[in-house]
């Protein structure tokens, strides 16, 4: 009897033990958690392609793929190792030592070496809880919702080879003068658009022009077809969207027409209905003076066949002493495939020289408006030039020209270009005074 109890009893006990030994064996043989040792994505990169990149490598926007989340980023680690220890991202062309400029697109060489040991390690993508929020782009425009977007009411398609300049006359509609601190221009169809000019128009002679047309638009190879009374400013391949300081401003007279200039070059042959649309930000209040473009140019010289270091020499085409004291704001130097230096310069009448910019390795798709952090300031009689260099050799990739050929200023791609335009103000103009500077010395834009 006492047998027959004590047997249950046991029994529980050698199971209990049983479970409590296996439990432990299971808990010791449990793989330890996996600790990645150096960056993941989670933690350190995603941090620096917020900073540095995100901007351009996000979805519908300038680059060819998103650095926003691990599944965007892991499959082009070594490339981004490669692209960054390389310095050619993110895309900065100034040179240092020749100008401050807001928004310098580099990158310090510490994340350099994060982005290479991540990349090394297998590009490993952390802990979700490493992971910061997330950068908020509600908007596909850069500054933010415009307080205006114009676009031509129906699309345009380009020829499906070579080059086509086509004018879009868009009203504005306003009842006053108006300010305007920034422009963000979106290419419809990015693959065919070379370049976008916003010119302006107050006469309504666009109008004339486009009506003539059977359009969209109207052909204007070269030129907008009319005298303009100026420019909001415009695009090339690489230029991100920069906002004024708030005491500078483009002028937009009442009721004025914005014109844009649109450059396609069809180098596919594939063409896609384009209806390229301006974003304006107006200022806030009036500003004391408004922008003036000077252009820096040189529209005679002829880059000859397999010269790799061809040198073109441009200046302000008119003489020093009707030059008033001036300050200048921002500077977009502009050529084309063969271009390879740039630098751009003012000699004050003292005999001192300043160096505005210097691009010792130009790139067609990633050019800029470069707006300084402090304006510079020219006194009267200053001489604005630049020198720039050409690759007219079979070394150049870029050389649309099989075996190279003589190469002359013009308006399609496969032609060069030598300029560079200044964003200036004067300094004889102050309007919240209700003066104006005599800027009838500016040559029109073309």
């Amino acid at each position: 009897m006492r047998t027959r109890l004590l047997l249950p009893i046991v029994a529980v006990l050698a199971a209990s033990a049983l479970i409590a030994s296996s439990s432990r064996q299971r808990a010791v043989r449990l793989p330890a958690p996996v600790v990645t040792a150096g960056p993941t994505f989670n933690n350190e990169i995603v941090r620096i392609f917020q900073e540095r990149c995100q901007t351009c490598h996000r979805p519908g926007d300038i680059a060819p793929f998103s650095l926003i989340t691990y599944r965007d980023a892991a499959p082009f680690a070594d490339a981004i190792k490669y692209m960054t220890q390389t310095r050619r991202m993110p895309p900065w062309k100034a040179t240092s030592g020749c100008g401050e400029f807001v928004g310098a697109r580099t990158m310090p060489q510490h994340e350099i070496d994060l982005i290479a040991q991540w990349a090394d390690n297998g590009a490993p993508e952390g802990r979700a809880a490493d992971m910061p929020a997330p950068l908020q782009f509600n908007s596909g425009w850069t500054l933010g919702t415009p307080d205006m977007v114009l676009s031509n009411a129906e699309a345009f398609t380009p020829p499906a080879r070579g080059d086509e300049y086509r004018c879009f006359t868009l009203p504005t509609n306003t009842t006053s003068t108006t300010y305007v601190s920034a422009i963000d221009v979106h290419p419809g169809d990015r693959k065919s658009v070379h370049h976008v000019i916003a010119f302006l128009d107050e006469t309504g002679a666009s109008v004339a022009l486009d009506e003539k047309d059977p359009g969209p638009g109207y052909q204007c190879f070269g030129d907008p077809g009319f005298t303009t009374t100026g420019t909001l400013g415009g695009w090339a391949p690489g230029y991100r969207a920069v906002r004024l300081p708030p005491e500078v401003a483009y002028e937009l007279p009442a009721n004025a027409r914005v014109v844009l200039q649109v450059h396609y070059h069809v180098a596919h042959g594939n063409p896609t209905p384009d209806r390229t649309e301006i974003g304006i930000y107006f200022a806030e209040s009036q500003p004391r003076q408004t922008i003036r473009i000077l252009p820096i140019i040189n529209r005679d010289f002829t880059l000859p066949p397999n010269d790799a270091n061809y040198r073109v020499d441009g200046t302000f085409p008119l003489p020093a002493f009707l030059i008033p004291s001036m300050r200048v704001w921002f500077v977009a130097p502009h050529m084309h495939l063969l271009g390879r230096k740039m630098k751009v310069e003012a000699a004050l009448e003292s005999g001192e020289t300043k160096c505005l910019i210097n691009i010792d390795d130009w790139d067609f798709n990633w050019q800029g408006l470069y707006l300084y952090k402090e304006p510079i300031a020219l006194p009267a009689r200053t001489r604005l030039s630049f020198t720039a260099y050409y690759d007219n050799s079979t070394a150049n990739i870029r050389n649309p020209n099989s075996p190279p050929k003589p190469v002359y200023w013009g308006e399609a791609t496969t032609d060069e270009m030598a300029l560079a335009f200044l964003g200036v103000t004067l300094d004889a103009e102050d309007l919240t005074r209700n003066i104006k500077a005599d800027d009838s010395w500016i040559p029109p834009l073309h």
